[in-house]
């Protein structure tokens, strides 16, 4: 989509938590992006952004304006885990599931109804329009190991409508924010989605000369589909700077809620570019001297893979950022279903660091030139004392 010539420039920032709502609060499964990306499109027009899909469905806004830099990606899948109704009988539903939870959750839990279309209000508004799990279908992914949900049978409540290809999703809060935390549906990954559309929000507000791409992604949930086409069919710059946004298990201590934005050094299979590394790292630390309320951590988060390890095997300069989440794929305690959570101050330091990002991507080579100056000048002296 092209933005049109009556597109107006955004006078002030849209509040961030205006904008974490309205993202985590749209249905979406893998395969059931269609909300999603109507709403980026229009986010983008009425930025005066641009907005297309490629022939994978992936959906791209682009921030461009004066001398030529050197492209910063942002990119975050669109979907979450969450069940799709393959078939109907009577009150009677089978549905798929599109995702990864174990199948200790689920018996019991109600699910609520979304019809299937970008813009079908349908049974989404209606509080009657929900279903029970009465049963959970399940396979474990390798020999012995864990079992994780692939479908499940429900009974819907009276009076309530479903339909093929409806979304049924957990039935918990789509989005409370109480103080600075938000519990939502489905953080994972829209949080990321929020990250950097607040990121864009800012750019098209302040108008710096920058060079950014958002890149949303489908089927994440289903084995980071969306991501290996778009890395595959080369649809980035060559010498694009990309940073896989993402939310990212805090269980087992891996990191903090409210300590920052993480940035993430690779994942359960995959360590990232270092040079990434260390250039994000070093603009959160100017950050910090400039400003002693910005946070920021620098993890591994092994709790599962990113898109980021798509993009790095496929030959881009890649990194990753995240913020802690609470409640992985809605696993609550004691086998219940519970609302994701994260830290709303961890999202607004995204979007601070990605800014910082694309004000000094034409930069990128020369903090790793310094730092090997620096490791080179430290080996001389020390050859010198050495010797003494």
């Amino acid at each position: 989509m092209t933005p049109t010539a009556a597109s107006a420039r955004p006078r002030r920032r849209t509040p961030l938590a205006r904008i974490v709502r309205e993202v985590v609060s749209i249905p979406t499964a893998s395969f059931r992006e269609q909300r999603v990306h109507a709403y980026l499109a229009e986010f983008a027009e009425r930025r005066g952004l641009d907005y297309h899909e490629d022939r994978h469905g992936n959906g791209y806004i682009t921030y461009r304006r004066g001398r030529a830099r050197r492209p910063l990606v942002l990119g975050a899948h669109t979907d979450h885990p969450g069940f799709v109704v393959t078939a109907v009988r009577g009150r009677r539903l089978t549905l798929e599931f599109r995702g990864g939870l174990g199948a200790e959750y689920g018996v019991g839990e109600f699910v609520r109804l979304y019809g299937d279309g970008p813009s079908d209000e349908g049974r989404s508004g209606d509080k009657a329009s929900r279903a029970r799990i009465t049963s959970i279908d399940a396979a474990s992914r390798r020999p012995g190991g864990p079992r994780s949900i692939t479908g499940a049978k429900a009974t819907l409540e009276a009076g309530a409508s479903a339909e093929p290809g409806d979304l049924a999703l957990w039935d918990v809060e789509e989005c409370r924010i109480q103080g600075r935390t938000v519990h939502a549906r489905q953080c994972d990954d829209l949080i990321g989605v929020a990250a950097i559309l607040a990121t864009l929000d800012r750019l098209a507000v302040e108008r710096p000369d920058a060079h950014v791409i958002g890149l949303f992604t489908r089927a994440e949930e289903a084995g980071l589909l969306g991501a290996a086409a778009a890395a595959a069919d080369r649809t980035l710059p060559e010498d694009s700077l990309v940073v896989a946004v993402e939310t990212s298990s805090m269980a087992g201590g891996r990191a903090e809620q409210g300590a920052g934005p993480i940035i993430r050094v690779g994942d359960v299979q995959h360590i990232f570019s270092p040079r990434m590394t260390m250039w994000m790292t070093a603009l959160a630390r100017e950050l910090q001297a400039g400003d002693r309320t910005f946070a920021y951590q620098r993890k591994l988060m092994d709790g599962g893979t990113t898109e980021a390890t798509a993009y790095d095997l496929m030959g881009y300069e890649t990194g990753a950022a995240c913020v802690a989440l609470g409640n992985y794929h809605n696993a609550g305690p004691r086998g219940r279903v519970r609302a994701e959570t994260v830290h709303l101050d961890d999202v607004d330091g995204l979007a601070r660091l990605f800014v910082r990002m694309s004000e000094t991507s034409n930069a990128f080579e020369r903090y790793g030139r310094e730092a090997t100056k620096r490791w080179r000048d430290i080996g001389r002296d020390a050859a010198k004392r050495l010797r003494r």
